[in-house]
């Protein structure tokens, strides 16, 4: 998303520039050579509790950098004179406090925050030295709330996605083999074991129906899917595609898409992405995805930790193709007027109150 912020306020006239983090796999600095965006980089990382030999290693090194990036920081305000600095990272925020200046800096936040005393500190801490802290979702807004961080500090700008070029999604090649996908990263908290078991329930009154997993992540968990699905009988039903750049490769090889989050998930890109090629999504009642799913209005929403619920929403979309294509077609609309990049770079200038002259100077520091 801070790729996309910063490829859309340059075509629309604003200077932008990223730091990025010295520590990283060289991804992202790339894409913004692609983007023609200029980057800076500074050694910033993350000051770590957890007392493993790794962590305590990355956290001695960061502190011995510390000098370095407040030096470098200061070196970049001075010779850029950003109107707005946009942050990322909290941690990163933490290690930069003592440059932080109100009206001039922001924090966009992408999670919602646990109810927990440390998170309370810091985010107050940060909330005294930043103009605002910008929210993806209600319901990250909520969390800030829930620690403390008062309403004058707290901004909404959900965000937004360009139209793919084409987003025409296939139709199913048979109306009983209704192709159910999941997108991201393969881990517990996206709620791969519940879809699982709902396929193995969806495949006894529909045996032609199919899993496509699109996503990489710990191969211990994904291992450890592979088995669940042989003792469920459903390997023969999954598909897995691992990584796959190409949003147009991945939604016109679904006919459905699933976000089963056990967590509070911010604000689901693949909620957003999804409708923009006209497919329902069924997702679960966390976080932000509320606020992109309606109920029965461009998809269908089950509790958590239900793979009996979630299966029954499967199989009512196979049953019901009426359903499903109203469904996608109210999502395509949804996604192109409430979610469509346009508006989102509306809400982000009106809320730095930019104009064409301004300089803005975008933070990234990546992961």
């Amino acid at each position: 998303m801070a790729l996309e912020l910063g490829r859309g306020l340059a075509k629309r006239g604003q200077t932008v520039s990223y730091i990025t983090s010295a520590w990283n796999d060289g991804a992202f600095p790339q894409r913004l050579r692609e983007s023609a965006l200029e980057h800076y980089t500074l050694p910033i990382g993350f000051i770590s509790a957890t007392l493993t030999m790794r962590c305590l290693a990355m956290t001695f090194e960061q502190l011995w950098c510390w000098p370095k990036l407040l030096w470098g920081f200061g070196r970049l305000l001075r010779q850029e004179r950003p109107r707005h600095v946009v942050h990322t990272n909290w941690h990163h925020l933490l290690l930069l406090l003592p440059l932080l200046r109100n009206r001039r800096d922001y924090f966009w936040l992408h999670e919602c925050v646990p109810h927990l005393p440390q998170y309370r500190w810091a985010f107050n801490l940060i909330a005294q030295r930043v103009e605002a802290i910008i929210c993806v979702s209600h319901a990250t807004a909520s969390a800030l709330r829930d620690i403390g961080i008062c309403d004058a500090k707290i901004r909404v700008v959900q965000n937004g996605l360009l139209a793919p070029a084409h987003c025409d999604a296939s139709s199913p090649h048979n109306p009983d083999a209704l192709r159910v996908g999941i997108v991201g990263q393969v881990n517990p908290w996206k709620g791969h074991d519940d879809l699982f078991e709902a396929i193995a329930k969806v495949a006894q009154a529909h045996p032609a129906v199919e899993l496509h997993i699109f996503g990489k992540g710990n191969d211990a968990y994904r291992h450890s899917l592979e088995r669940r699905a042989g003792r469920l009988s459903i390997a023969t039903l999954t598909r897995w595609h691992d990584y796959v750049a190409d949003r147009v490769d991945i939604y016109t090889a679904i006919d459905i898409c699933v976000i089963p989050s056990r967590s509070q998930d911010p604000f689901p890109t693949t909620a957003l992405e999804a409708g923009f090629f006209g497919l329902p999504t069924i997702a679960t009642k966390r976080g932000g995805l509320p606020e992109i799913i309606e109920h029965e209005v461009n998809g269908l929403l089950v509790e958590p930790h239900n793979p009996a619920e979630l299966a029954a929403a499967i199989c009512r979309l196979i049953e019901e193709p009426e359903l499903r294509a109203r469904l996608g077609a109210n999502a395509r609309v949804r996604a192109t007027t409430r979610f469509s990049q346009q508006r989102f770079l509306d809400d982000f200038e009106s809320l730095l109150a930019l104009s064409p002259t301004t300089t803005t100077t975008a933070a990234y520091v990546s992961l």
